[in-house]
């Protein structure tokens, strides 16, 4: 983890000396979030919540044995309530787990200066997490992070779960076909990379027209967009068509697993709007570098505001100088 985060740190140059950032306090790969902060210059307030993730010593003790390792154990504070810290003295808050929902109680306490960075792309947004609109209304500015930057390659990784599930069930390119179902933003780079590893792979992101199942022997669903039933009785794919050749890998998408003859992974797929698998299942440097840049996205965004700069000056600042994509409606740039 320590090689990983500096690797990463170098390769985006962040530089948040003087900051304060508020982000969650997470176990497992996520406790590296506030120790990229704080190594990169910011005094960072982690909040933990009570989850199955971990227990609150478990959480410090993986945050504080990092941050040692990396000599920024003073700076870094791990909180329980918004309630301990000043909420306007924020910089940089991220729209991490524990830190969510961002309402209008949390965002009425923010300074306007304060900026949120998505640790993911404008499409990926889901309106119950964070209120945009009065973010919008309050000058706090939030901005999405382009997961296709050179630097990053996120969705990539999501081709490597993939290929590691079809090689770990021998599944090579030369017994299996895959089809693959899902929008575009998932499912382009699980072609690519099966692809580019000899596999025929076939993908669709319209489920209109029916498909012969006999074709393929492992499928994917990848769509984090379209609520379609797509494995069901009701669904586009229904179980009775499946035998117990076909295997079936769930990344995202609105499926009903019951009633199959087949084998799933996971035996308990994650409902509609989420992930059954985030990057960091293949790579813990899938989700270091997408936080660092995240991170990267709110150092712009700061720099933005110091710099005066409003509207489409400010989104073409911020895409060009950052690893930032703004969302589509003017009113959030």
């Amino acid at each position: 983890m320590k090689e990983k985060i500096l690797k990463s740190l170098n390769k985006f140059k962040l530089n948040l000396d003087g900051k304060t950032v508020l982000t969650e306090a997470a176990s497992g790969n996520y406790a590296v979030t506030p120790v990229i902060a704080a190594k990169s210059g910011a005094t960072v307030f982690g909040l933990f919540k009570e989850s199955k993730f971990g227990t609150y010593d478990e959480v410090l003790k993986q945050i504080f044995d990092l941050a040692k390792e990396l000599n920024i154990r003073d700076s870094i504070f791990i909180i329980k309530s918004y309630n301990e810290i000043d909420l306007s003295k924020i910089d940089i808050l991220t729209n991490t787990g524990f830190n969510r929902p961002i309402n209008k109680i949390i965002i009425d306490r923010l300074s306007p200066n304060c900026v949120i960075p998505l640790m993911w792309e404008p499409w990926e947004f889901r309106p119950d997490e964070l209120d945009i609109d009065y973010c919008a209304k309050k000058g706090i500015k939030v901005y999405g992070t382009n997961e296709s930057d050179n630097r990053l390659k996120t969705m990539n990784f999501i081709g490597y779960i993939v290929l590691y599930f079809l090689l770990r069930e021998r599944r090579s390119p030369y017994s299996t076909s895959v089809l693959i179902l899902g929008n575009k933003h998932f499912s382009i780079p699980i072609v690519k990379i099966l692809e580019q590893n000899n596999y025929t792979v076939n993908y669709l992101n319209k489920y209109e027209k029916e498909i012969v199942l006999a074709d393929y022997d492992s499928i994917v669903f990848a769509e984090h967009l379209n609520n379609q039933l797509l494995l069901g009785d009701n669904g586009f794919v229904k179980p009775k068509d499946l035998n117990i050749k076909h295997l079936i890998i769930h990344i995202a998408g609105n499926i009903n697993s019951e009633k199959l003859n087949c084998k799933i992974i996971p035996d308990k797929p994650a409902k509609f709007g989420y992930m059954s698998f985030t990057t960091d299942f293949i790579d813990s440097m899938a989700l270091i570098d997408l936080h660092t840049a995240g991170l990267k996205v709110g150092e712009g965004m700061l720099k933005a505001k110091q710099n005066g700069l409003l509207n489409k000056e400010f989104k073409d600042f911020i895409e060009n100088n950052y690893p930032a994509l703004a969302f589509e409606n003017e009113k959030y740039w």
